[in-house]
């Protein structure tokens, strides 16, 4: 999902202040100055120092901001994603159906992303680079990674002895991945210049999921 940050963070229920608040737009703008030199010269002909300059910082304070250059092409738009993220693990830490918590926090996400249109242009080109640059992709698919791994933590914790690693994981990724075809599937569309909705085509694909699901177990009746 390279339109939506997912990657473990926690977040303060403090209103944001001044000095924290020129931390995200900064760190916002390197972000901006990183994608537009990777559209224009590649990743691997850009260095820390060419982005860091472009943003009007250090590359010292660069690296305050991101590890690498490849991680700043990933800032968030605002806060949801995170804000999703926490709450979905909490609501698993509270004994909720996994699949249920994992549903409730993508369509919030989803719906989300849906309102901010303004938004959809710079996932789009995120989507480009992504799938041009090895670097990205390997940034993307850590992050999904690090997202799946706290979330199978909670859920294994939260069953406790009964806890199945295996099985907590094999969902949370199923999910994730379908979410992933969500977007893919939107920005084909939008590319072609269609209007789409990448909750509505979420949700579309559940269904078909759903079928799936059933003739497995159709599957397990006879055997």
């Amino acid at each position: 999902m390279y339109s939506v940050t997912t990657q473990p963070e926690e977040l303060d229920d403090e209103p944001v202040g001044l000095r924290e608040r020129r931390r995200r737009e900064t760190q916002r703008e390197v972000s901006d100055a990183a994608l537009e030199l990777f559209e224009r010269k590649g990743v691997a002909a850009t260095t820390v120092d060419e982005i860091a300059r472009a943003a009007g910082i250090s590359a010292r304070t660069f690296f305050r901001y991101y590890p690498t250059k490849e991680d700043a092409a990933f800032a968030p738009d605002d806060d949801t994603a995170a804000a999703v993220h926490r709450d979905t693990l909490a609501a698993i830490r509270a004994g909720e159906p996994v699949a249920a918590a994992l549903e409730t926090g993508w369509l919030r996400l989803l719906e989300a992303f849906d309102a901010r249109p303004d938004t959809h242009d710079r996932s789009l080109r995120l989507r480009r680079l992504v799938h041009a640059e090895p670097g990205l992709l390997a940034v993307a698919l850590r992050n999904e990674a690090a997202s799946a791994d706290t979330l199978t933590d909670a859920a294994v914790d939260a069953a406790k002895a009964d806890g199945d690693v295996l099985t907590a994981r094999a969902l949370i990724t199923a999910v994730s991945c379908t979410v992933r075809l969500a977007f893919d599937e939107w920005a084909r569309r939008v590319e072609l210049g269609q209007t789409s909705s990448v909750r509505e085509i979420y949700l579309g694909l559940r269904r078909g999921l759903a079928t799936y699901a059933h003739q497995f177990d159709a599957v397990d009746d006879r055997g």
